[in-house]
């Protein structure tokens, strides 16, 4: 390896019956305002056969604030629990009678996108860098500490040994997510476009490629550390070489961090001819809102909705829309009541997004603001694992127990096959 850097969920329905029946849920009180128009998204998108499709995974490091991006907002209790916080109902776009979306997410709901509010483990941990490494790594509980991470495993299931990368994080850094034992995963900064590297004078790019190029040249003397230190080195330099090839980049992005990650993920998902089949995306925002969440999460939502556009058309003009499932998760949500310091602090269970080839709406059983864990955060309706496994199996064809511990189920219905 080269590795640089449910039980079946029930789909929550349009309308409070089905709220106030699924378990765990109390009966929604009805208020005094009109409720805004219900969400009507173009029919979905049929997702490509098996072989073609590709997936792209965004990370929201820091916890998310699931209650803000899918909002209960006919829930009289979210706005007890938080009136420094609560989003006002008639501002949200809602998807159904139950959860609409932030007020600054326009364009993905107009879209289309799957919702799964509740997606969390059973035991929870409140430490971003615990409950990180369970999710890259796929492990909930945290007590197994695998050497590779689910995306990881994925790209050995599904890539080439041979091909310069099946993964690659557009981070700086590794990421324990892409950690494999087969195949070539890799860590590329974005803002230079997957190159390796980039200088102002050819010449001196020149002479630096062609002195990295022989030092990335094995020898039968070299100790195991040097050997491993070339072979990163030549799989950098082979990368670089494909990043070149690529096509243009589309024009429309947002120019923030999270724009330039996805008009390069674009670039890399178009590219049929290398290999590559999975995109990692580490969001650079700061998701931990202890203080000024409203603000904050406004502007963090303003720019993920933008960036998520242009990718989505960048994505329909280059014809590959139905072959990439988009994946947005953070790894925990807040906690359910206000922090007296116009924040929210470190929560449990969280929302997780599916963009692309899917059946739009929300999926899974509400969680209950009336039932909450002893720390005030939500308890995990749909578990992590039965995420990750529809990404494995609904959308790969690969079983959930191959990389997952357990026999996890997919949600069912979310991929549009």
């Amino acid at each position: 390896m080269v590795s640089l850097t449910r039980r079946t969920a029930l789909r929550a329905g349009v309308g409070l019956g089905v709220a106030a029946t699924t378990a765990g849920i109390a009966a929604v009180r009805t208020l005094s305002w009109q409720p805004p128009d219900l969400w009507q998204p173009s029919p979905p998108v049929r997702a490509a056969a098996p072989e073609l499709r590709r997936l792209l995974v965004i990370e929201m490091a820091g916890g998310s604030d699931g209650l803000s991006m899918a909002v209960p907002y006919t829930d009289s209790r979210y706005r007890d629990l938080r009136p420094a916080n609560a989003i006002r109902a008639d501002a949200v776009h809602a998807i159904d009678n139950s959860i609409g979306l932030h007020p600054e997410l326009p364009k993905l709901a107009a879209g289309g996108v799957s919702v799964m509010p509740g997606v969390g483990v059973a035991q929870p941990d409140l430490s971003h860098f615990e409950m990180l490494h369970r999710w890259q790594t796929g492990d909930p509980t945290g007590s197994t500490r695998p050497a590779t991470g689910f995306l990881g495993r994925l790209c050995d299931h599904l890539g080439d040994p041979s091909v310069p990368a099946v993964g690659v994080s557009l981070g700086v850094g590794a990421t324990q997510a892409l950690a494999c034992e087969h195949v070539t995963t890799l860590s590329v900064d974005a803002g230079n476009d997957g190159l390796f590297p980039v200088f102002e004078d050819e010449n001196l790019r020149s002479a630096w490629l062609a002195a990295q190029r022989a030092m990335s040249h094995p020898d039968r003397a070299d100790t195991p550390l040097l050997a491993t230190a070339r072979a990163g080195t030549a799989s950098a330099l082979r990368f670089s070489d494909v990043a070149a090839t690529l096509s243009p980049a589309a024009a429309g992005y947002p120019d923030t961090d999270l724009g330039i990650q996805l008009r390069l993920a674009a670039r890399l998902l178009a590219d049929d001819q290398h290999g590559l089949r999975i995109v990692h995306v580490p969001v650079g925002a700061d998701f931990d809102t202890h203080t000024s969440h409203p603000a904050r999460y406004a502007l963090l939502m303003r720019d993920l909705d933008a960036a998520l556009a242009a990718l989505r058309t960048d994505l329909a003009a280059r014809g590959i829309a139905d072959r990439v499932l988009i994946a947005a998760y953070s790894e925990f949500g807040r906690r359910v009541p206000d922090n007296g310091s116009d924040g929210l602090d470190h929560g449990a269970a969280g929302t997780a997004l599916l963009l692309g080839p899917t059946n739009t709406g929300v999926f899974g059983a509400l969680p209950s603001l009336r039932t909450l864990d002893p720390d005030d955060n939500l308890r995990a309706t749909v578990h992590m694992t039965e995420y990750y496994a529809t990404l494995a199996e609904s959308w790969f064809g690969i079983p959930a127990s191959d990389v997952l511990p357990g026999f996890p189920r997919p949600i069912p219905g979310v991929i549009a096959a």
